[in-house]
């Protein structure tokens, strides 16, 4: 049977992105590691075993690493963002960012790209990538991975992968309790936390928000809730005005799971002749650049999303270069931007 690159790294207590580099050529490895390599890839049976005596010339680049994101245009803005972080920290190292794009099919299935396989991959940045079992399978590669934003049930991943993401709960409460100093009494949640691929950030404002109620004494709206709408239906602008159309009257506070949910129900609510924020206030997350040029301007909770970006990249390094080092769960702050769809 084949082995992998992990396989090799493993028997000789060394890093992953150390064998890729001698098994392909690359600089930065020296002759008495790289014969032991090549000896342990021949006793092994390694597929891509290289003659030793037709090894390339070293290179400066020190590898690929892959960004792979779900084809989806309602994340595209954040993650394009988050890409330029991550970019101005592997650029100056020698790296190479290359973009795998999976579909909500292919993810369900676990069909990864095939270049998730390739052996010049020295490692993986995951955004959107919330599936459990699909950073399970990730995981199993061997291939250094580190997620921004996490699945909904994370805790069996902690140890097994370097997550990074942002502070959910702590802005949410405070618009709520904002919000309810100003007489609002009607909440409810737009935003998916119900299928395969939901990230552990939806959830937890979902559960910002019942917190904040909570302690407020008042009950979360459930009837003018939209917790099972998934990206699709979201996007399909007649199936959002049926859906409140059907619905009796409307909430005073939609808070939403993020920026781009948010202004497809406030399209779909003003289509229906109803005014923002007079009859119904809004709230988003992640502050898109769309949310500040939508009308009206939508209050929104700022994301860092290239710092994201940066984060994750020098965690990805760290994680390439000494493969022992303890897994992170790092958050960052948010910061509430209070705009026009909000009467404060």
């Amino acid at each position: 049977m084949n082995c992998t690159i992990q396989d090799i790294a493993h028997e000789l207590n060394i890093s992953r992105n150390t064998v890729s580099k001698a098994l392909n050529g690359k600089g930065g490895v020296s002759e008495e590691t790289k014969r032991l390599i090549f000896e342990k890839a021949r006793e092994m049976n390694y597929r891509n075993i290289l003659n030793e005596t037709s090894v390339p010339a070293s290179s400066s680049s020190q590898g690929t690493i892959l960004f792979l994101t779900k084809a989806s245009a309602d994340y595209s803005e954040f993650w394009v963002n988050v890409m330029k972080g991550i970019e101005s920290v592997l650029t100056p190292c020698g790296y190479t960012l290359t973009l795998g794009i999976i579909t909500d099919e292919e993810l369900e299935k676990k069909q990864f790209p095939p270049i998730v396989y390739d052996t010049s991959i020295q490692g993986i940045i995951m955004v959107e990538i919330c599936s459990r079992e699909a950073c399970q399978t990730l995981i199993e590669t061997g291939i250094p991975c580190v997620t921004v934003d996490m699945p909904k049930e994370y805790e069996n991943l902690i140890g097994r992968l370097d997550i990074i993401t942002m502070e959910n709960k702590t802005n949410v409460k405070r618009i709520v309790k904002l919000l309810a100093d100003k007489g609002k009494r009607r909440f409810s949640f737009a935003g998916d936390i119900y299928s395969y691929n939901v990230g552990r950030g939806f959830q937890e404002r979902f559960d910002a928000l019942c917190e904040a109620l909570n302690e407020l004494e008042l009950p979360l709206d459930q009837a003018h809730s939209l917790l099972y709408e998934t990206n699709n239906q979201y996007m399909d602008f007649p199936y959002l005005v049926n859906k409140l159309k059907s619905m009796e009257g409307l909430p005073d506070v939609y808070i939403c799971g993020n920026d781009w949910t948010a202004i497809q129900v406030m399209h779909a609510i003003q289509f229906l002749g109803h005014r923002i924020p007079e009859e119904v206030a809004f709230v988003g997350f992640d502050d898109i650049n769309q949310s500040a040029k939508c009308n009206p301007p939508l209050t929104t909770i700022h994301t860092p999303k290239e710092q994201l970006g940066i984060a994750a990249a020098n965690c990805l390094l760290t994680r390439i270069r000494t493969p022992r080092t303890p897994c992170v769960f790092s958050q960052y702050s948010t910061e509430l931007i209070i705009r026009e769809s909000t009467d404060i």
